[in-house]
């Protein structure tokens, strides 16, 4: 049958069911396997759904940017492996994530949830936490869908009722390479899933309501036509890997079973026709669904239970801690049983933790959990390590210890680092910070107790994918130590490392508390920006661009935060205090010079003002063992909204140009900084960079020929029945591997490492294309030896020295051959293999010829000039496999070049543009630094910004007029 509409939305908001389709269902005796599709729209949902039907002319195809389905769509035809069963296959309206009719899109959600026993949410963009918390609607699901008036209950029903989830990342590349593990895609997505989330976030909901949900990559079908004109494309022109990956889908989709409706009983035609029917009308009636009103009506409709039998409810007071169901009220075709061996008891609210851990399987009494545990990208330190070690004659050494750690986290990181006076309280605050009451330790005493630069590394809460490393400082002016050169690099470093630095001061903002702020004023003695100036040449006017977001805390502040008699805020507190003074003199100078560091190189500026903690002395000198009751409450909300701040403001650390800095960047760059200090030398921020860029590219070569390898290795099977087959594996794998050399790698201007990876990523396929053409050759040689070995054992008898033996030798080789030309996978060299078993059989046939005494001469002439061109056609067609193959390697290099342009094209534009942003950035605090100083009246200064901006401008045109060079 061709697809029909079985659903549609009015505009009034409510539902409508096609007739049609319901007559076509309603004769549907059989049971039925239930597909449904959804997801954003022009991402392929409709080509997919007909490669599943089998079908070219399915569902009508959507161009990017044209109409798209509408409504549900239906195909309904009988299924192609269970037999007496049909499939039903419901294509459903894409999503607009920015601009669709949420109230609309998630009517749709619930329906396709609803109506099938495998569920599969198509997307495009990789497989990321990000794809999947576009699925928004399954937030609402357990507001809109009731099973029970218990909130915990309700979830838990409902999570044994929804159907198999399957997530298909459409033109994805996925990469699967963990270090020295290669992850399957099922391990792949618990790890997303497994990542930290909010509570309500999409992907808490779908951890909490789909059980085992599965992750299927399916790359481009076709790389030429894209979705142009898929629908007419024929199937020999689509990807070999494309047909394969869709082939996996279908063969796991089709062991899923049939839909069940009420009491585990299989649902036909004519009750999923019932289920449309009470689902819409439910959906037109109100916003929330009750499903025990809407399978009453099923099972009233289907004729099997009157709308009072108990049984058409759902019996909620079954769904308690422990009890087991024998009989789910409404299942999905995931029977536990066959697919854990095992009885299933439900899992009662109190069996769900916070974080609603998905266990839900009782194996021999004790619960199994479904997530797999492994080494994780980013690192959750149980307690602070010190990471740059100060020793008592002052000379800094980085800890070993401490980069092993960084060298696992291989997220972007996010680096807050506190600075300040001894005996302030820092590390009371980076330990709110880490939510922790114990972490970095607390000093109770007159003397500086931090020592060095300690780290601490913790998962960011509100950014999944980044981890937060909090730096704590060695108290600055410790009288103990009276070393003023090794404060100033304590504070140098942590401007350095940092992508938010925190002073931290105790009482208030005043002239005293700026000039213990003097460090700022020594980071020109401390700091280069570029390697090129001379030593005394001053390049400070660059450090806006580098360096890190400010922020000063206040402690123990006790003022009333007015000016003038008026209120103002923190920040208006911070900028009042930082106002220049008009003026000349030796005083005016040493007055506005931290001020005017400050303003000059800290352009994004945040001030916050903390109470005591607790009154009590005593207490405070505990402070760590204090309770977060037993702080006051004012402390307490200032303290929440700081770390609110940092947690929503702090950026990813990045350096020159863009370049999010890892872990394993993070420990090099405490490295490089260090190794200058200690040589005498004043660290180089553009020296660091490119020094960085070398070991960091190199790694990115090794890491991105590592991937290309295992996956070939695991991908592979060989021997290829056709080099189109490892000629797209390659090109997948290759593209693979430069997308993980272009995402680590930075600064590589003249593409040498870039032309290493092309260069070992064509030997090494040089040398699976010999081990694909040795397997076939193995494989090729056994299968002929076998086919032959009868006629080896007729030679050495003597069976064809006979007269009229030679036409028997040749009836025999033609079937042999036969048989042989017909063994399916004997890989690309079956003709060659062929050609060279049969030419030394040469000998013997001609041996066998010469016997043969019912031939003339005149005919075993003829005979052996036949067998001559035969030979010398069979060469010929081998020699074309040969060249084939040659020009076949020919073209692969000639893609991979083009792939290799392509992607660095496209990091060089993003490249170009975060430049531009950072300029932008910076020109736009310039202005308005400049604009103040014009309206305060400091001419002189804002002349000196003036010319600032003008190279700033001049900097930015030739950023965005810059074309790109010839790479590659």
């Amino acid at each position: 049958m061709a697809p029909i509409c079985l659903i549609e939305a009015l505009p009034s908001g409510g539902w409508r069911v096609n007739d049609s389709a319901l007559c076509i269902l309603k004769n549907v005796q059989q049971p039925v396997q239930v597909i449904a599709i959804f997801g954003p729209k022009w991402t392929g949902k409709s080509f997919l759904m007909n490669k599943i039907a089998e079908t070219q002319q399915g569902f009508q195809l959507s161009l990017p940017g044209g109409p798209c389905t509408e409504g549900i769509w239906m195909l309904c035809f009988p299924h192609p492996s269970l037999k007496e069963h049909h499939l039903v296959l419901l294509d459903i309206e894409g999503f607009d994530t920015e601009k669709g009719d949420k109230r609309k899109e998630i009517k749709l959600f619930i329906l396709a949830v609803l109506l099938s026993n495998v569920f599969i949410y198509n997307t495009q963009g990789g497989v990321t936490q990000e794809e999947l918390q576009k699925l928004i609607y399954v937030k609402e699901l357990p507001h809109l869908v009731k099973a029970a008036s218990d909130e915990e209950t309700n979830t838990c029903l409902l999570a044994s009722l929804l159907p198999h989830f399957i997530w298909c990342s459409r033109d994805t590349i996925l990469d699967l390479n963990m270090g020295e593990e290669i992850l399957t895609p099922e391990d792949y997505l618990n790890d997303v899933l497994n990542a930290r989330q909010g509570a309500e976030s999409s992907v808490c909901w779908i951890n909490k309501l789909f059980l085992q949900p599965r992750l299927y990559d399916i790359c481009e079908p076709c790389p030429t036509a894209r979705f142009v004109n898929l629908d007419s494309l024929p199937e020999d022109q689509l990807a070999f890997l494309f047909k394969k990956q869709v082939q996996t889908l279908k063969e796991y989709i089709f062991n899923k079973g049939t839909k069940t409706i009420t009491g585990g009983e299989k649902a036909t035609g004519q009750m999923l026709a019932c289920l449309v029917e009470s689902l819409t009308s439910s959906l037109s009636e109100g916003d929330v669904v009750p499903l025990d009103k809407v399978f009453e009506r099923v099972a009233w409709k289907e004729g099997s239970k009157k709308p009072d039998s108990p049984d058409c409810s759902f019996p909620c007071s079954n769904f308690t801690e422990g009890n087991t169901l024998a009989h789910p009220v409404v299942s999905t075709t995931r029977d536990r049983k066959q697919e854990f061996g095992e009885e299933i008891k439900c899992v009662g609210p109190s069996q769900y933790s916070p974080k609603f851990e998905r266990v839900v399987v009782q194996q021999s009494g004790k619960p199994t959990s479904l997530t797999r545990t492994r080494k994780q990208l980013s690192v959750n330190m149980e307690k602070p390590i010190c990471l740059i070690e100060n020793s008592a004659s002052g000379d800094l050494h980085v800890n070993q210890k401490a980069l092993e750690i960084l060298s696992e986290v291989q997220q972007p990181v996010i680096v807050v680092a506190i600075v300040g006076l001894y005996r302030t309280g820092k590390s009371y605050l980076m330990n709110k910070l880490a939510r922790k009451q114990k972490g970095f330790s607390l000093g109770s005493t007159v003397e500086s107790h931090t020592k060095g630069i300690w780290m601490w590394c913790v998962p960011h809460p509100i950014k999944q994918d980044h981890t937060l490393v909090l730096l704590d400082t060695e108290g600055l002016g410790d009288v103990n130590k009276g070393d003023e050169k090794n404060d100033c690099w304590i504070f140098a470093l942590a401007v350095l490392l940092s992508s938010m630095f925190v002073y931290n001061s105790m009482g208030t903002i005043d002239q005293n508390a700026l000039d213990k702020l003097h460090y700022v004023t020594e980071l020109t003695e401390c700091i280069k920006v570029k390697s090129c100036n001379s030593k005394d040449e001053d390049d400070s006017f660059h450090f806006a661009r580098f360096f890190p977001a400010f922020v000063w805390t206040v402690r123990d502040f006790t003022l009333e935060l007015k000016l003038d008699g008026h209120p103002i805020t923190e920040n208006e507190y911070l900028e009042h205090a930082l106002q220049l003074r008009p003026g000349y003199g030796a005083k005016v100078q040493k007055y506005n010079f931290p001020r005017q560091c400050i303003r000059s190189y800290f352009p994004s500026r945040k001030c916050f003002v903390f109470e005591r903690p607790v009154s009590c002395v005593e207490k405070l000198r505990k402070l760590e063992e204090v309770s977060e009751n037993e702080l006051e409450a004012s402390f307490v909300k200032q303290a929440q909204e700081f770390c609110h701040y940092v947690f929503e403001t702090a950026k990813t650390k990045t350096l020159h140009g863009g370049h999010n800095v890892t872990g394993t960047l993070l420990g090099n760059l405490a490295v490089t900084y260090v190794d200058a200090i200690r040589s005498g030398a004043v660290p180089c921020l553009e020296n660091a960079v490119v020094a960085l860029a070398q070991i960091e590219n190199s790694a990115a070569v090794r890491q991105g020929h590592e991937h290309y390898i295992r996956a070939m290795e695991k991908k592979a099977e060989f021997p290829t029945e056709t080099l189109k087959e490892i000629s797209e594996l390659h090109a997948i794998c290759e593209k693979e591997a430069i997308q993980v050399f272009m995402t680590r790698s930075f600064k590589d201007d003249d593409q040498t490492h870039q032309k290493e990876l092309k260069r070992i990523i064509n030997l090494s396929y040089e040398q699976f294309c010999r081990k694909n053409e040795q397997a076939s050759i193995d494989k090729c040689t056994a299968v002929i030896i076998d086919a032959f070995q009868n006629m080896e054992v007729q030679i050495t008898a003597g069976y064809y020295s006979k007269p009229g033996g030679y036409c028997c030798f040749m009836e025999d080789q033609k079937e042999m051959i036969e048989a042989y030309n017909a063994y399916p996978g004997k890989g690309i060299k079956a003709e060659e293999v062929l050609k060279n078993f049969l030419k030394d059989r040469e000998e013997i046939a001609y041996s066998i010829l010469k016997t043969d005494q019912t031939l003339t001469d005149k005919q075993k002439e003829v005979e052996a000039e036949r067998m001559k061109s035969d030979a010398a056609e069979r060469e010929n067609i081998a020699m074309k496999e040969n060249q084939k193959a040659l020009q076949q390697m020919i073209q692969d290099q000639d893609r991979g070049h083009k792939e290799h342009v392509q992607q660095l094209t496209e990091k060089m534009e993003q490249d170009r543009q975060n430049l531009i942003k950072e300029q932008e950035r910076v020109l736009n605090q310039k202005l308005q630094e400049q604009r103040f100083m014009l309206e305060n009246g400091f001419r002189d200064q804002a002349n000196r910004l003036e010319r600032e901006i003008q190279a700033l401008r001049q900097e930015t045109r030739q950023s965005r007029s810059r074309g790109f060079c010839s790479v590659m």
